[in-house]
């Protein structure tokens, strides 16, 4: 056979494999919404935080008697229940109890999903904002449409034998316990955002107490962290006194919620190591 003339020898597809499909590159939306935020400065979040609680639980124990945030208190109202005390409020236990149970059940949940996802990653925090503000709009809006019994005059009454306050009291003491989660998941255990027991005795017991503040950012915080929960009490009393009532308080609550959900779209992203 004539050399110039051989047949084509069919390609060895064992040596020359089809290339792999490259992963599809993610999108710098996406990209951008896993980014894991640098935790400095959000230590004013906290302190915000704070003042949320002081608003909000002012507000609640003026309405119904209980703590939203605050579960010392409620533990202690609960315990007098055992004794049907106060004779006043007979079943002042219950909305303790009830407090306390979605503050865990909260705590359980925002913890558990947080970890799960990345606690300090840019729509963990957004979402979780968001959340938070949905629930307090729901309560809110609950109030507003004159569902739940919410003012001095109607406290006597105590709820009705429907109990009505109970649902606005767990959403609300839901949504105190992921603040609390994102306060933690930003290290600022110094700043707890609903109690503040441990915070007297740590600012009083700090060897370093008299130190200039450029020196004892801890002591700074957890001083920030009683003004504005005592700040937010103050706001909360005064509106709860006002003609727009608690609902002021909680409206102010979920705004400024909302803001803090905006601003960790815009919070710096940490230098990856």
């Amino acid at each position: 056979m004539d050399k110039d003339h051989q047949p084509p020898v069919a390609p060895d597809l064992e040596a020359s494999p089809s290339p792999e499909p490259k992963p599809a590159r993610e999108s710098s939306l996406t990209r951008r919404w896993k980014e894991t935020l640098d935790p400095a400065h959000a230590d004013l979040v906290c302190l915000l935080l704070c003042f949320l609680t002081g608003l909000c639980d002012s507000s609640a124990y003026n309405a119904w008697s209980c703590f939203l945030g605050m579960q010392t208190g409620n533990t202690i109202f609960l315990g007098l229940g055992a004794s049907n005390q106060p004779t006043s409020k007979p079943w002042g236990w219950l909305k303790s109890l009830v407090s306390i149970a979605a503050f865990f059940s909260g705590a359980m949940i925002f913890s558990t999903v947080m970890r799960s996802v990345g606690a300090l990653r840019r729509g963990t925090l957004v979402v979780s904002f968001l959340i938070q503000t949905i629930l307090i709009i729901i309560a809110v809006a609950l109030i507003e449409a004159d569902l739940i019994p919410h003012s001095s005059a109607d406290m006597s009454l105590d709820g009705g034998p429907l109990f009505l306050e109970l649902i606005p009291i767990g959403l609300l003491a839901f949504q105190s316990a992921g603040a609390m989660t994102c306060s933690r998941s930003l290290g600022y255990n110094e700043i707890p955002t609903v109690v503040l027991t441990s915070v007297y005795f740590d600012i009083a017991s700090d060897p370093k107490i008299t130190d200039k503040p450029t020196a004892n950012a801890k002591r700074n915080r957890r001083i920030g962290g009683v003004v504005s929960l005592l700040v937010g009490a103050i706001v909360g009393g005064w509106l709860s006194r006002s003609s727009g009532g608690m609902e002021s308080a909680l409206w102010m609550a979920a705004g400024l919620k909302f803001v803090a959900a905006l601003a960790w779209i815009f919070w710096k992203a940490a230098t990856p190591k």
